[in-house]
């Protein structure tokens, strides 16, 4: 293959040509998702991992499905990747470092998306987008899952940054209790093993992270009836504060 007229061209237009065919459509941040429930595809059988989820519904049925690609608008010649080792390795730079990979609350992907990849294509990545349910009922879906991703990121070790969307909740009316958490207050509820914290001892053992970025994504809920409920009210208040600060400092990072 090194002998082809593609080969033989200019880096500078065999990157021109690589643009072409994998058009991302301007989409730098490529979604990762679960495939429906009933809609996996035959034809993906061989290529793509298999594995089991539980629906977010509230019935929580289990369903075999694989990933896909969840962006509108990109069109990637992948059979180009398979033509030669040359060919994978240029392209394979294209699709994988340039762009940031999101899987949503579909964690459940992010193990066997990047376990059907060669090494040297998962050492490209270097950016994910995750995101962290809430840590109580009816949120509090995803412990094991959350584990399992942190688990196998930490095992990984490529990922420099990590793009971290955080549930949280705002009441409708005002509540007796803290309102929002200092870092130092944090430290303390992760000291004592608070279980609305319980998810961070995952996150704080994945290795090689260079950069963290948190995002809220706050939603109204019913006013907090519970002690666990006002910790969650006061947490999710807290998010671009002082759970940012917590957070980057327990990992070591510049805040």
């Amino acid at each position: 293959m090194g002998g082809s007229p593609l080969m033989r061209a200019p880096v500078e237009v065999r990157m021109m040509i690589y643009d072409y065919l994998f058009d991302d459509g301007g989409n730098k941040q490529l979604c990762i998702r679960n495939g429906n429930a009933g809609k996996l595809p035959k034809a993906e059988h061989r290529r793509r991992s298999r594995y089991f989820v539980l629906d977010k519904t509230f019935h929580r049925r289990c369903y075999d499905t694989t990933y896909r690609l969840d962006n509108e608008g990109t069109s990637f010649c992948t059979a180009l990747m398979r033509a030669s080792r040359a060919l994978y390795e240029e392209t394979s730079y294209v699709l994988y470092r340039g762009h940031t990979f999101d899987f949503g609350s579909d964690i459940e992907a992010v193990e066997p998306f990047l376990s059907d990849l060669t090494p040297s294509s998962r050492q490209l990545i270097r950016e994910i987008s995750l995101y962290k349910r809430g840590p109580v009922p009816p949120y509090d879906n995803d412990r094991s899952e959350w584990r399992n991703v942190c688990r196998f990121l930490q095992e990984q070790g490529s990922i420099r940054k990590l793009r971290l969307v955080v549930q949280g909740g705002r009441p409708s009316t005002t509540w007796d209790g803290p309102k929002e958490f200092t870092a130092a207050d944090l430290k303390l509820l992760f000291d004592i093993k608070h279980e609305s914290l319980d998810w961070v001892e995952g996150l704080l053992h994945i290795r090689g992270l260079e950069e963290l970025e948190i995002l809220p994504d706050v939603h109204y809920c019913p006013p907090p009836s519970s002690t666990n409920m006002i910790i969650f009210a006061a947490l999710s208040a807290s998010i671009e504060r002082g759970l940012t600060e917590f957070l980057k400092t327990q990992l070591c990072l510049s805040y």
